[in-house]
Order: C-alpha cells, then sequence, then structure tokens
C-alpha cells in the first residue's frame, strides 16, 4: 500500500551508518575457486547461496540473467564460484567486459582465492568492488601474487549504500508515472548518458550494444518517466528481476533527473512509483545509491527505503608500485 507524503521539508539528514556486515558462512581455510562454463550454470550453481543473501548478491543474479535472456552482450565474462571444502558455495564473484569485479559475500579464505585465480586468468581487470573486509582481503591476495597486474596501485573509489524497500510513501508532486515505449527512445537514450556522465565524471563511450540494451529494457516494460502535462521530467528504470528460491528480487536504477528539472521532488515521486508496482507484483525492491551523496539518501529514505549494507569500488591505475 502506497502512502502519500505532503509537503514537509526534504530530510537531508547524514546517512546513517549501516549496520555490520553479517557474514553468512564460517571462515574456512581450504578454498576452491572455479570459473562457470555459463551464466546459466553459475546461476543454477549459485542458487542455495544466492538465497541467503538475495539482496547483496542480486547483480550477480540480475547480469547473469540478462546474459542469459540475451538482453546483455558484453566483450568476455567471468563467472566465479568460490565452494569449502565439503563442496558447498560459499561465495560467487563475476565480471563481464569492459566492467570490473562484483565481489559477492563470502569467507576472506574464499576471497583471498578468487584473487589467486584472478591473478592466473583476468590480470587486467579493472577495479573491484564489494564489502570492505572482503575487497581488503581480495586485494591483500593479490598483491602477493606478484603478476603484472597485481603491481598497479590502487585507489579507494566510489562507495555506495544498498537499499531495500519498506512500504512506499508517494511525494505530493504535480505529474504522473508512465511506462517509456519504443517512441522514447531517443530521450531515453540520451538520459542514459547523461546519467553515466553524472555518475562517473566523464562523457561515457556508447556503441550498438548500448543501444540493444536499452531497446530491451524499453520492450520489457523496464523504463519508466514521471511527466508533468505529458512532458518526462525524471526517469526510472529497473534491471531484470531474479528469481531466488526465496522469492524475486528486483533493483532499480538508473534514477535521473535532468539538471535543470531537479528540486521539484520528480526523482523521489518516480522511484516510489515504479518500486510501489514492483512491490504489487511481488518483488522485493533495492537500489544503490552512492553514499555521497545526502541529498539521494535522504530522499530514498524518506519514502521509504532502509539501508541493508554499504560496498567500496577499487580501482587500478595504470602505474605500477616500485
Amino acid at each position: 500500500m502506497l502512502r502519500v507524503l505532503g509537503d514537509e521539508p526534504e530530510n537531508r539528514a547524514q546517512l546513517l551508518e549501516p549496520s555490520p556486515i553479517t557474514m553468512p558462512f564460517p571462515y574456512r581455510r581450504r578454498m576452491e575457486v572455479i570459473r562457470c562454463s555459463s551464466p546459466k550454470v553459475f546461476l543454477e550453481d549459485t542458487a542455495a547461496y544466492r538465497e541467503l543473501e538475495p539482496i547483496r548478491t542480486n547483480i550477480q543474479g540480475s547480469v547473469a540473467t540478462s546474459v542469459v535472456s540475451g538482453a546483455q552482450r558484453h566483450d568476455d565474462h567471468w563467472w566465479w564460484v568460490a565452494r569449502d571444502s565439503g563442496g558447498e558455495v560459499v561465495g560467487a564473484a563475476i565480471r563481464t567486459a569492459p566492467f570490473g569485479l562484483q565481489i559477492g559475500p563470502m569467507p576472506v579464505a574464499a576471497a583471498a582465492a578468487l584473487a589467486r585465480e584472478v591473478s592466473t586468468h583476468d590480470d587486467d581487470v579493472p577495479w573491484v568492488v564489494g564489502s570492505e573486509q572482503i575487497v581488503a582481503a581480495f586485494l591483500d591476495a593479490y598483491r602477493s601474487s606478484r603478476t603484472p597486474g597485481s603491481s598497479r596501485k590502487v585507489r579507494r573509489g566510489r562507495c555506495d549504500v544498498i537499499y531495500e524497500a519498506g512500504e512506499m510513501a508517494q511525494p505530493n508532486v504535480e505529474g504522473l508515472s508512465r511506462t517509456a515505449t519504443m517512441e522514447d527512445f531517443d530521450i531515453a537514450y540520451q538520459w542514459n548518458l547523461d546519467f553515466m556522465e553524472f555518475i562517473d565524471g566523464v562523457a561515457p563511450s556508447s556503441d550498438e550494444r548500448d543501444r540493444e540494451a536499452l531497446r530491451a529494457r524499453l520492450t520489457a516494460g523496464a523504463l519508466w518517466f514521471w511527466c508533468v502535462d505529458h512532458t518526462p521530467v525524471s526517469m526510472a528504470g529497473h534491471a531484470s528481476r531474479v528469481q531466488t528460491p526465496g522469492g524475486v528480487i528486483t533493483r532499480v536504477g538508473p534514477v535521473y533527473t535532468p539538471a535543470g528539472l531537479r528540486h521539484h521532488g520528480y526523482g523521489a515521486a518516480i522511484t516510489a512509483s515504479l518500486t510501489d508496482s514492483l512491490q504489487r507484483e511481488g518483488s522485493r525492491v533495492m537500489l544503490y545509491a552512492d553514499a555521497t551523496n545526502a541529498t539521494s539518501n535522504g530522499v530514498y529514505r524518506r519514502i521509504g527505503y532502509h539501508i541493508v549494507d554499504q560496498v567500496t569500488r577499487y580501482e587500478f591505475g595504470s602505474d605500477h608500485t616500485a
């Protein structure tokens, strides 16, 4: 059920500290990390593991699901699964080139074993992202491999807060939401590019695969607009729904409002509307937010999202340590 918010001032409180990371597996010394032959095998092998951590592993599930369906194409894929000495899957990580390595919850020993495999089979990985403890274990083991890639300097990059939606509160904002269609391709494509430039600080490169991905998203009804007088003023989309044994998880993003249209509540309105729709379909809903953006974090909490965890990206430079 959607609550309606009045015109009270926007909550600009500082970001709350996330709760301590709960590791679902004990520390195990003997770990084996293998590369799955396909995203389909990866989804099958990690189903029980992802059920234990459906929010923290959602990116892994949604990316693999999109590749299986043909909605996304990449230059190469690495689907990593970590097993303990008893064969139980205790961790997973993915990389789709040209992007970096997404590391899911796992024991630190599994993170170290993953680093050894990456140093052998993917030594030019551009960045890694995950919880601080897990990424620290990965980087320590990666440096110890003494490969050319492991000698690159590392820079701490973007930190993201992981949110899950509770009961949504719809802001009292002028306008209505609607699903974007293929007729909206041009504005949706430009806003996606603008969003990436806003996030990364540099103009993104783009190719036909990005256009194919957008066409697939529009066809699937996975991109929404908030409109005033029938004119789009803000945009929100969602990734592929991830089916787990415990239910469906859907990640909202991107959420974007052009600079000249901000500070009217449009982004909050479209996010709440889309989230409520997904919840009504029976999905748990989540999103990522830049930890340094107090405004967006305040908005998400105000409309009904709560903090689950925080992840940090570490980027490898082109220069090497002495």
